[in-house]
């Protein structure tokens, strides 16, 4: 009679060792799905933190190129023209703009007729009818303030969205001093 082998234990996983780890696997993928919609709004938020920044850069290098704050030139939405506004006789501006362009789609001002209280729109995020039935996701608000001696301090705060009051966004603002005699 042959000898019999020694016994081996048998191959493989048992049953209960492999619940055991198809359950923290399943915990694991849990927690990880659980964080992708905080990760695609923080995404999101992101992209309209860096369009806003975008959107004040330009503003700010509008009022930069004009030699004189008594006429900056800003660009008036769909008609495409240029119109002159008065930074340094305390005429804020505020324009509102669509997601997808680099143009304002609507500026509105006090000196410009018919036009609402600037400021009422960027506090209340309350539009001129024209302006919010084209989608403005945007709302820039640009003024002057005269520091001394033809020395102002030009503000740019941009927000989105655009038709909320201000205490339910963050706005973005970028500052600069503007010398203008």
């Amino acid at each position: 009679m042959k000898p019999r082998p020694p016994m081996q234990p048998p191959g493989g996983f048992s049953l209960v060792e492999v619940t055991i780890a198809i359950g923290i696997f399943a915990f694991v993928v849990v927690g990880i799905l659980g964080l992708l919609p905080a990760g695609m709004r923080q995404r999101a938020d992101s992209a309209a933190e860096t369009r806003a920044v975008l959107i004040a850069e330009e503003l700010l290098a509008s009022v930069r190129a004009s030699p004189s704050l008594n006429a900056v030139m800003m660009r008036d939405g769909p008609r495409k023209t240029n119109v002159a506004v008065d930074l340094a006789n305390n005429d804020p501006m505020a324009m509102g703009y669509p997601s997808r362009t680099t143009y304002p789609f609507f500026l509105w001002h006090k000196s410009r007729s018919g036009a609402s209280d600037p400021d009422a729109a960027w506090v209340r995020g309350e539009m001129p009818a024209e302006a919010a039935k084209n989608g403005i996701d945007y709302l820039a608000r640009v003024s002057a303030r005269l520091v001394t001696n033809g020395l102002y301090q030009i503000t740019v705060e941009v927000r989105s969205p655009a038709n909320v009051p201000l205490t339910n966004t963050r706005p973005v603002t970028l500052s600069t001093l503007h010398y203008s005699p």
